[in-house]
């Protein structure tokens, strides 16, 4: 996972759009926090591919700031940290 790719990133106000997470191992697990350490969402990959919708756990679109993305395998063993920021 040495090159993981989010995009857009940044994601501006206007972009109503899926954010693409590229270069995952298959099945990784996504926990997306905001910069403080609370939990937004949880994804799981399909295959080397994230999407996320850019909304947190209640269906809501997440606001203005750094969100933290900890990316791993289903054991744990190969791990990524990326970071994505949202513009409103």
């Amino acid at each position: 996972m040495e090159h993981v790719t989010i995009f857009p990133n940044p994601v501006r106000e206007s972009y109503e759009g899926t954010i693409f997470i590229k270069g995952l191992v298959a099945d990784a697990t996504i926990k997306i926090t905001d910069i403080s350490g609370n939990l937004v969402r949880t994804i799981v990959a399909n295959g080397g591919t994230a999407e996320w919708d850019g909304r947190n756990i209640y269906g809501n679109r997440v606001s203005t700031g750094v969100y933290l993305l900890y990316i791993s395998d289903e054991n744990g063993v190969s791990t990524k940290i990326s970071k994505i920021l949202f513009i409103h």
